[in-house]
């Protein structure tokens, strides 16, 4: 029994270390949030998802998702909004959506509902959505995307 308790804390601290390693040496990090990451994020304790992502703020992600709608909605002086849900997330009872704002209308043009978007973008913003911390919506400034083919 203490000993479960011993691997747990080091799980913890070990998820800790990985994700804050880059800041604490000043190196600027690309954190990928795939299905590791929300792996690693459904073991955190909930009070502590928040500060995970107030971590990132202003730092680039890779995320992926289906595109579930495309809009005209000006924030961060873009003038599109694509909101794509997390595909990796799911599977680990969590519920993201990045809302990627972008600005180059034949970008928007080019795609299309209930298709599979990988993107790369600066956190400008999260929100959680539910008092679990399970559901989160991060406002994303997008870099480079593409729709990805099957």
């Amino acid at each position: 029994m203490k000993n479960n308790r011993v691997i747990k804390n080091l799980l913890i601290i070990s998820v800790f270390i990985i994700l804050f390693c880059p800041k604490i040496f000043g190196e600027e990090a690309e954190f990928v949030l795939d299905e590791k990451f929300f792996k690693d994020f459904s073991r955190i304790q909930i009070i502590q998802r928040d500060d995970i992502f107030q971590s990132m703020i202003n730092k680039i992600i890779i995320g992926r998702g289906v595109i579930t709608e495309i809009s005209v909605n000006e924030r961060y002086k873009k003038k599109f909004r694509i909101s794509v849900e997390s595909s990796d997330s799911a599977a680990f009872n969590q519920k993201i959506i990045f809302f990627v704002f972008l600005e180059n209308k034949d970008t928007v043009d080019l795609l299309n509902l209930n298709t599979k978007f990988e993107f790369k973008g600066q956190l400008m913003e999260y929100t959680p959505l539910s008092s679990k911390r399970n559901e989160f919506i991060l406002d994303v400034i997008l870099m480079d995307g593409s729709t990805i083919i099957e």
